[in-house]
């Protein structure tokens, strides 16, 4: 807030002049678009014809206005925005920003943001402006838990803001205030009997007695800039510039000091918060966890005039259209209730002897109707047809008028309200349709963007609020609860663990983004669509989408259902949709562990397949010697029993046929003997070697001739 109390009502009263006119216009908006008794009549009009010489007139009201603000509105409920988080940068990691996106949705879901949106996009349709609310709340006093909550206010006229902002989504506002009356009883219950019971920004300082005693208080926001040290470190590789306060805290809680490049002085936003009656703050001023106000406006028609922002809604737009409208109804009622037993005026001279049938005149369908034209007086004049009927067709035809003035000012016309039309294909309706949505876009992009404003604000409270670990609540996309844990001390964005895991939305910078789009009910009722039409068109799928279409489902049991249908699912599925981990997945940690194990399990597998190859080598080159040795020893004792035959032959003087027989015999021998170790030549090998070498036609030509011990060698 300001320096002094006095200070903050001067700055209130003074954003109060600066805004009269504007809040001069809500007012008379609100009166005309008030659903339950629209005041559409201007005051002086209504004042002439209720006081009428000729007789009290009708002051009737015919809204058409109240179809147009719910069909604006009905764009936001069909398809509601939902906060988003986005990794900007600065070490920021995707799963964090997915947490994030969990929290967000518990914020929402807690706060009941959906109809807060609602209310305050109906406010700026209705008077041109809306407001939301956010504020941190305990979620748990005893611990000192808090978390951001969303809220809004239904009447415009209760927050004064600062006049001079002009972003649509009012995060140039440097006050606001949010005015909230209490009776002396709930004052009293929550600031205590002693507290004088002095309405903020009464310049009397009187206490108002009343039929509704109440007082009034205000929840102001203040900015002030402060000039702090900067300083420029460098964070997982990235250049970043933080406060000095925050760079030590942040060196406390984690133990790792970053690289410090230089250092700086800057000004920055500081706001500052309270709760004021018109004597004191009734709550000590506190910083509010966020660099912005905690007002976040919702503009319907935006325009700027002299530098300042004005804005209007719907009413605005098309007050005097609707006026019309009143006066021509009004005015066609009045006719009805007056006549028109008496179409035709005329004078008696001109009915007399003519009055019975002159009487039937209204329930009898003549061809024509006599009347008297002449008497001893003169001339009569003929009667003369009614001027109510005359001006009956007038008021219908400006009442008709009227309505088609009203929507030509909108820019929507009946068949954006589901009337019929001239259209009659598919093609053209769309068109008409997306041309009156179009009409009226800039009111879910002026939502958008407070909601963006909104979530700016949460982003920066998260790391705030909660600067010890605890567990937060989180929710899934199909609303299922469950918690994730947020320590500040930690040094990594993100971390995982057995219990699940761990963030620190410290680590890095994280956007916000606005997404808007159909709820998880619609979401999963066109899931349901898709997989029915996928299973008609492939029957063979049925088993594999069966399960996944189980799940769509929004009837009792539809989740024994699918465990059912995937019970009886092919394995591939199966394996897919029960993972053997039963469900639980593995942290990346384990993944790691586990494919560092299988490592080095393959390359100890590796090594002991070298060693069995090299152990194998050795012996075949022991086995190969062997081999070679035993053939060589093989070779030597033929040779050697062969010459001792020979000689043998030689001394006891055989001839040559008895020589080619001891040859032959002996060749025999030599080809029946066994194979004295496994993997040496077979014996017929050896045999038919010798016997090429050695033919058995030994005749008287050739004379008797003793083999060489080299010849000898060769044919073995």
């Amino acid at each position: 807030m300001a320096d002094s109390l006095d200070e903050a009502q001067e700055l209130y009263r003074d954003a109060l002049a600066a805004s009269r006119q504007q809040r001069q216009q809500i007012e008379e908006d609100l009166r005309f678009s008030d659903p339950s008794d629209p005041q559409q009549w201007d005051e002086t009009l209504k004042t002439q014809r209720e006081r009428d010489p000729g007789g009290k007139r009708p002051c009737m009201v015919f809204d058409q206005l109240g179809q147009y603000t719910s069909n604006v509105t009905g764009q936001v409920t069909k398809a509601p925005p939902s906060l988003h988080a986005l990794p900007a940068g600065d070490g920021a990691d995707q799963k964090v920003a997915e947490q994030l996106d969990g929290f967000f949705r518990h914020i929402e879901h807690t706060s009941r943001a959906q109809q807060h949106y609602g209310r305050a996009l109906t406010s700026a349709a209705r008077a041109g402006v809306g407001y939301l609310i956010v504020r941190p709340e305990y979620v748990n006093r005893a611990l000192n838990w808090q978390e951001p909550q969303i809220s809004s206010e239904g009447d415009p006229l209760r927050v004064v803001f600062d006049p001079w902002s002009v972003e649509l989504d009012g995060s140039d506002a440097t006050d606001g205030w949010r005015l909230i009356p209490l009776s002396h009883r709930e004052f009293e219950r929550r600031f205590g009997e002693k507290r004088e019971k002095v309405s903020f920004g009464s310049e009397d300082r009187s206490v108002i007695r009343d039929d509704r005693e109440n007082i009034v208080i205000a929840e102001g926001w203040h900015v002030v800039d402060k000039t702090v040290n900067m300083i420029v470190c460098k964070v997982n590789g990235d250049e970043t510039a933080v406060p000095e306060d925050d760079y030590w805290l942040d060196v406390k809680n984690t133990g790792v000091k970053p690289e410090v490049i230089r250092t700086f002085e800057d000004k920055v936003r500081c706001v500052k918060w309270a709760q004021m009656s018109g004597v004191e703050y009734l709550t000590k001023e506190t910083e509010y966890p966020a660099s912005g106000i905690g007002i976040v406006p919702v503009y319907g028609y935006v325009g700027f005039s002299e530098g300042r922002m004005t804005y209007c809604g719907i009413p605005r737009r098309a007050m005097s259209a609707q006026r019309s409208y009143n006066y021509h109804m009004s005015e066609m009622h009045a006719f009805m209730g007056q006549a028109p037993k008496a179409p035709f005026v005329a004078s008696i001279r001109a009915l007399r002897g003519l009055e019975a049938l002159w009487d039937r005149a209204s329930v009898e369908a003549r061809a024509y109707l006599p009347f008297n034209d002449w008497d001893q007086n003169g001339v009569i004049a003929p009667p003369q047809r009614s001027q109510l009927a005359t001006n009956l067709q007038n008021h219908i035809q400006g009442a008709v008028q009227a309505k088609e003035d009203i929507q030509a000012a909108l820019g929507m016309y009946q068949a954006n309200l589901g009337a019929p039309s001239n259209e009659t294909s598919g093609v053209a309706i769309d068109s008409r349709k997306e041309q009156g949505e179009s009409s009226t876009a800039h009111f879910p992009s002026n939502l958008q963007a407070s909601i963006g404003q909104v979530g700016k604000l949460c982003m920066e409270m998260i790391p705030r609020l909660i600067d010890t670990k605890r567990q937060a609540r989180i929710l899934g996309i199909d609303m299922t609860p469950g918690q994730v844990t947020i320590d500040p001390k930690q040094t990594k964005a993100v971390q995982e663990t057995q219990q699940g895991l761990v963030i620190n939305p410290n680590v890095g910078r994280y956007d916000v983004r606005v997404v808007v789009g159909a709820n998880f009910a619609t979401q999963r009722s066109q899931a349901q669509a898709a997989f029915t039409e996928m299973m008609r068109a492939n029957p063979e799928m049925t088993p594999a989408i069966a399960p996944l279409w189980a799940q769509t489902l929004d009837i009792p049991h539809a989740d024994k259902l699918q465990q059912v249908l995937t019970a009886v699912a092919p394995p591939e599925v199966k394996a897919v949709l029960q993972p053997e981990s039963g469900g639980k997945q593995p942290t990346t940690a384990e993944l790691m562990a586990q494919i560092s194990q299988l490592k080095q399990v393959l390359n100890e597998a590796i090594q002991h397949a070298h060693d069995a190859q090299n152990e194998a080598d050795t012996a075949n080159a022991k086995l190969a010697e062997k081999q070679e040795e035993h053939d060589s020893k093989t070779r030597e004792l033929d040779i050697a029993a062969y010459n001792a035959e020979t000689a043998r032959l030689k001394v006891t003087g055989a001839n040559e046929e008895q020589v080619a027989a001891v040859v032959g015999d002996l060749l025999a021998t030599m080809r029946g003997q066994p194979q004295p170790i496994p993997g040496s030549p077979e014996g017929p090998g050896v045999a038919d070697t010798s016997a090429q070498a050695l033919p058995p036609d030994m005749g008287p030509q050739s004379g008797p001739t003793d083999p060489q011990p080299a010849d000898m060698e060769q044919t073995a």
